[in-house]
Order: C-alpha cells, then structure tokens, then sequence
C-alpha cells in the first residue's frame, strides 16, 4: 500500500484538457450541436467535395455578451476538428476570458502581432486553444479556436475520386 501511495504522489499531475465553455476539440458533431441548442442558437452543416469532412455554421448566446458568438466547425467524420467561437466584444472582456483560461490551464504562449493583434495559445497533447483579439478600426474582434492536430493529421491526403 505505501509504494502505491508513493507511486501516485511522484506521477506528475495531468493537466486539465483544453476546453473553453463547454467545448473541446475532438468532441462529437451532435454533442457540440447540443451545447449550442441548450444556449438557445443554432448549427447548420454541409458537406464539402471531401465526404470525410462536413463545414457547419452558427451562432449562440453566451451571458454577459451584446452580440452573439457566431460558429464556425470543420468535422473530421462527425468529430469537431476545428470550432471557432468568434464575436465583438470589450478588450476587458476578452481579457477577462484569458485570464479565466490562465487560471484553468496554465501560462499559455503569448505572442503581439504589429500592435494590433494578441495572442494566447494553449498546446497540450496534439490539441491547442488559441484566443485571439484584434483590432479592427473601431471594433474589436476576438476568436477563440480549439483544434485536435491528431484527428486533422489522421485525415492524410484528399480521397481519390474514381474516374467517370
């Protein structure tokens, strides 16, 4: 019982996955399709030339924002790749967010773009969160993306399309 005790005190701790209000890269399609229904907005999705991938859009309500987030997701065979949350909003605001993700997930890389664009980006095995603000004339843009690098990569080349 004491090694097991011992064990378990000198494996170093996980870090929490990447997720940012309920969604994370690598989730299933219909289970990001029901957080943003719950939040009273919608997702529509197409299918691309590539039958393995699909291209959904939306948007949803999230307390304490004037404008809604709108959506953008790339799904891999009905798992999300790639999900964009993106809206309007206060430079405080924003901040407010990364400092939340701080205190979650740890530092994140931080990186300023030509003064006019910040960036925060988490990377844990092979998923990254990035939370991006920009300005844009008057307006300020903020984007949040969470991505799964292993699901993209697995996807390998674009299926061969048979000859007519």
């Amino acid at each position: 019982m004491l090694l097991l005790v011992a064990a378990i005190a000198a494996s170093p701790q996980q870090p929490p996955p990447l997720t940012f209000i309920g969604f994370r890269a690598g989730m299933a399609v219909a289970e990001a399709r029901s957080l943003i229904t719950k939040s009273g907005g919608s997702l529509s999705c197409k299918q691309t030339s590539d039958s393995r991938l699909r291209e959904c859009t939306g948007s949803m309500s999230f307390p304490g924002l004037v404008r809604p987030l709108a959506l953008l997701v790339s799904s891999v065979r009905d798992s999300v790749g790639v999900i964009v949350l993106s809206t309007n909003m206060s430079e405080g605001d924003t901040r407010a967010w990364v400092r939340s993700l701080t205190q979650d997930l740890g530092k994140p890389n931080y990186k300023v773009d030509r003064g006019s664009r910040e960036s925060w980006e988490w990377i844990r095995r092979g998923q990254m969160l990035r939370v991006v603000m920009q300005r844009a004339g008057r307006l300020l843009e903020t984007a949040v993306t969470l991505t799964h690098g292993p699901l993209l990569d697995a996807l390998g080349p674009p299926e061969n399309k048979k000859p007519d």
